[in-house]
């Protein structure tokens, strides 16, 4: 079996050049060295005839630095040429050239003599054969497998060491990942026969017995220690795996009960195929403040404030509070938050109550909301089910205010698969609720209400495509006695640009808007950057209105451009947008922060 080395890469000179310093930085610092105790000269190593940018760094960087001066004797330049030829060599086979010539000499100049090796590299081994043995469970898993299929030398390529050390080192560091901690090559060989020019490579791993988690021992004084280890995400006893590892970090550190945690394997520890774990934890503080204040174009100038305990003891429960001050809206509301027992990370009950004024479009709303909800998060799909009371008194126009109130039964569906939530380029997101009420149980009118949401980011080269659709509908005897916060309005920032905030909607014979039964809008945009991958220039249409009578439904469109700065928080948006009613409307500026949806 022949073994070459391989050394370590770094980015090559200009390419082409046939005569190279192989260690100028040794040959510098051993001149300066000699400059000061002796003010002689140091020789330069000169590598010549290689062409392959690959084989010039890498034999430069085997050969070794020369450890005399100018002043040196034909015997010690002699040894050094062989030592350097010997390392040149093993440099050249790493990349399979096994026939390689190399000419020594010295190279004689004024004030001294310098060691040269002419390098020859000839013809190139090529793969022959390729044996993998892996057993069928390690196959099994698609990862595994995919990786083999990506990285295995392929018969006829050039042999090279590199991609069979990636190969060999890769697939064992991924199999001990898994939880095979006892896995080992019981074949791993490279056999060249350098008169053919052919190599055979053979792999044969051994994983052995799988092991799985073991006690998982939680330092923190904030929980029960049976919801701590559920917390965890991952039960004693379950297949060991570095990705499990990562999970137990991520969860505990998104309960927002812990500042830091360090999840360590006792890998040392291990005894009858199981490998104990250790965290060790550091606790947020108790309670957050929060101040706000910003300035939306729907809304206005805005201030807020939170208050959040983050634990209120020792079975998780949460506790917060929030408010948010506008010119056009007002709102006060607390949430009182318990996670299940039985699954902590994904469900949690929520008992909530709120207080919002509305004053927009001749329009005045004040309306209170107390509710229970559970809620089932996991990575991408929100499921809630929720009962509340709503009490609403609005006031359109002139008429007198009217008090109505409902007991409401819902259900939400949503999901989230983009790529990035701060600057998604690809991917989808869905979200439908239906939620209705009936006369005789504590409800002014019976209804019926629901809601679908579709969006999507397509990208395409140096391109990104957005498009969104929203569609709604309230099934109902006696609209009159909808609340105003469930009927359908739309135009602002995020709906039908170029248009005012929820200025697109029916209006009574008194000309205020009063929200419709339906709703249907979308939106197409696209995006394209203009500075480095921060600025982008947007174009978009949008479309869309809030009607009574599907037969009379007339949609309202506007289009425009804008800007988008990729900023650290998130998407900065401004844009300005033209009506296109066939009005004398002016263009409407649009700012907004974060994503379209």
């Amino acid at each position: 079996m022949i073994s070459p080395r391989l050394s370590s890469l770094r980015a090559p000179g200009p390419s082409g050049r046939r005569r190279w310093s192989a260690s100028w930085l040794s040959a510098a610092l051993g001149a300066c060295l000699l400059w000061a105790g002796q003010a002689q000269a140091a020789p330069n190593p000169q590598l010549t005839g290689l062409e392959d940018v690959r084989l010039i760094t890498n034999v430069g960087l085997s050969v070794p630095p020369v450890p005399f001066s100018c002043q040196a004797s034909t015997a010690q330049i002699r040894r050094y040429l062989r030592a350097a030829a010997e390392s040149a060599q093993e440099a050249l086979q790493a990349y399979g050239h096994f026939n390689a010539r190399i000419e020594r000499s010295i190279s004689e100049r004024a004030d001294c003599r310098d060691p040269a090796l002419h390098i020859d590299a000839g013809p190139v081994t090529r793969v022959e054969s390729v044996e993998i043995d892996l057993p069928t469970e390690i196959l099994a898993f698609d990862s595994l497998r995919q990786f083999v299929e990506e990285n295995r030398p392929q018969v006829g390529d050039p042999l090279d060491q590199a991609a069979y050390d990636s190969l060999r080192d890769g697939l064992l560091s991924r199999v001990k990942r898994l939880g095979y901690l006892d896995a080992r090559f019981t074949r791993r060989l490279i056999r060249v026969d350098p008169a053919t020019r052919s190599a055979g490579i053979a792999l044969a791993l051994q994983p052995g017995p799988r092991y799985r988690f073991g006690e998982v021992s939680i330092e923190q004084s904030i929980l029960r220690p049976q919801l701590a280890q559920r917390l965890t995400g991952v039960e004693p006893g379950a297949p060991y795996t570095s990705r499990d590892l990562l999970a137990m970090n991520q969860n505990l550190t998104g309960t927002e009960y812990f500042q830091s945690v360090s999840v360590r394997p006792k890998l040392d520890e291990r005894v009858g195929l199981k490998v104990p774990v250790e965290i060790a934890t550091r606790r947020n503080p108790r309670t957050s403040y929060e101040l706000r204040v910003g300035y939306a174009t729907d809304t206005g100038p805005n201030v807020g404030a939170q208050v959040k305990r983050r634990f209120v003891n020792d079975r998780g429960h949460r506790w917060g509070a929030k408010t948010e001050i506008s010119a056009i809206e007002q709102s006060l509301q607390t949430s009182y938050t318990m996670p299940r027992r039985s699954d902590p990370l994904a469900e949690r009950y929520d008992i909530y109550a709120r207080v919002d004024r509305e004053d927009n479009n001749s329009i005045v709303t004040l309306s209170s909301t107390v509710g229970v909800q559970w809620v089932r998060e996991t990575a991408q799909w929100t499921q809630a089910l929720f009962t509340e009371y709503l009490l609403d008194r609005t006031r359109y126009g002139d008429d007198p205010a009217e008090s109505n109130g409902f007991a409401i039964l819902g259900g939400r569906l949503g999901y989230s698969g983009l790529d990035d939530p701060l600057f998604p380029t690809q991917g989808a997101v869905f979200d439908v609720s239906l939620q209705g009420a009936a006369e005789p149980l504590a409800s002014a009118a019976s209804f019926l209400r629901s809601r679908v949401f579709l969006g999507g980011y397509y990208s395409l080269g140096r391109w990104v495509f957005a498009g969104r659709g929203e569609a709604g509908m309230i099934a109902t005897d006696d609209f009159d006695r909808m609340p105003r916060s469930l009927r359908f309005f739309t135009g602002g920032d995020r709906s039908v640009r170029g248009y005012d905030y929820e200025s697109l909607s029916p209006r009574n014979e008194a000309g205020v808007r009063i929200g419709g039964k339906y709703l249907l809008a979308g939106s197409l945009e696209a995006m394209h950057p203009i500075v480095g991958d921060d600025w982008y220039l947007a174009g978009f249409v949008d479309s869309g209105n809030a009607y009574t009578n599907p037969d009379l439904a007339e949609l309202k469109t506007g289009a425009g451009i804008g800007v988008r700065w990729r900023s650290p928080v998130g998407i900065i948006r401004v844009d300005v947008a033209q009506p296109l009613d066939g009005t004398d409307g002016l263009p409407r500026l649009h700012l907004g922060l974060g994503a379209a949806f």
